[in-house]
């Protein structure tokens, strides 16, 4: 690996982007080249700075403030936020919303929304899990007050297409083409992986679509539950196959109940 190769990777190895075959070879550079052995330890700090915020139940933003190296943390933070917004990692903001399904956190940036999750176990969870994509994460609710009345009045019946931004930034673009084609399925309706491939001009890439699927940030608001399997089996799903169920029932889509064979 030469410098310059070194140099490019930095900022994926600050944001947690490289493949570890790669973050070996560097590695394995900077023990033998004394200028990148400096940039790795400085980057190899980040990375274990960055880890000490995500351990950190508040926000971000004031609790950096309290340690004792304020300064220092503060300028790390800003070089943080430099490496992560040139590999195309913004701030994400956060809240979570209750749900008939449970617990929802919502994620945005200030492109769209970027996460939905189910089932997460704590606010402290999910701020850890965003912060291996962010440089600074905070909670918002009053920002994302559009995006959890939108949730809520889906969830009530009263809302049957989305109007929301959405940010695709983090996925592939095989992903993104999915899931974009994925958000025209209309309420109430269902396609099949295998249409669904078709429909994006890749048929029999069924099992494709089916990962790009479970790699769905962004569940619900792009409503990967009304994908299924042929032959009307209910396929599978991140939030669970109950979640599935009781999503494709309140859009009044009556998923079969598998058999069981007596003999």
């Amino acid at each position: 690996m030469t410098c310059d190769a070194f140099a490019s990777r930095l900022d994926q190895l600050v944001t947690g982007d490289l493949r570890e075959s790669t973050g070996r070879a560097m590695e394995r550079h900077a023990a033998g080249c004394d200028a990148c052995g400096v940039k790795w330890g400085q980057v190899v700090r980040l990375r274990e700075m960055l880890e000490v915020v995500a351990m950190n139940d508040t926000d971000t933003s004031t609790a950096i403030d309290a340690e004792p190296e304020a300064t220092v943390v503060r300028q790390a933070r800003a070089r943080l936020r430099s490496a992560f917004d040139r590999a195309g990692h913004p701030v994400i903001r956060f809240g979570q919303i209750q749900t008939p399904v449970g617990t929802l956190f919502v994620g945005a940036t200030d492109k769209g929304v970027c996460d939905v999750t189910f089932g997460q176990s704590s606010e402290r969870r999910y701020r850890e899990r965003l912060l291996r994509r962010s440089p600074e994460v905070r909670r918002d609710e009053t920002g994302l007050t559009a995006v959890t009345e939108e949730l809520t009045a889906y969830f009530a019946g009263e809302l049957t297409r989305f109007s929301l931004q959405v940010d695709l930034r983090q996925v592939t673009p095989f992903t993104a083409r999915v899931l974009r084609e994925t958000q025209r399925i209309r309420f109430g309706q269902v396609s099949s992986y295998g249409e669904l491939a078709a429909r994006i001009g890749s048929p029999g890439a069924s099992r494709a679509v089916g990962g790009a699927l479970g790699r769905n940030p962004i569940p619900i608001i792009i409503p990967c539950h009304r994908v299924i399997a042929q032959g009307g089996r209910i396929g599978g799903f991140t939030g669970g196959l109950p979640t599935k169920r009781a999503l494709l029932g309140l859009e009044g889509y009556c998923v079969p109940q598998p058999t069981r064979k007596l003999f």
